[in-house]
């Protein structure tokens, strides 16, 4: 059960960081691949962050949603 434990615990560390780089540098967009290793509340938390208003329930749904919304953004910016 240990290593059990301390393989959420890495998971979750890799996950925090992802978030966090997120934050830092909203430069940079996250990956179709990024957003599919974070489960659905991060992936709403990390919306909400990003103020970007969901409409979707499933994650698929929701990483596009997130995923266009970072394309919309990049379009406005002029880059």
């Amino acid at each position: 059960m240990t290593s059990e434990s301390q393989e959420g615990d890495d998971e979750e560390e890799s996950v925090t960081m992802t978030l966090e780089e997120a934050d830092t540098n909203s430069d940079n967009e996250l990956s179709q691949e990024e957003l599919e290793a974070l489960t659905v509340a991060q992936l709403k938390a990390l919306a909400q962050e990003l103020e970007i208003t969901l409409t979707a329930t499933t994650k698929a749904e929701i990483i596009a949603e997130i995923l266009a919304a970072q394309e919309a953004n990049e379009e406005q910016q002029g880059g």
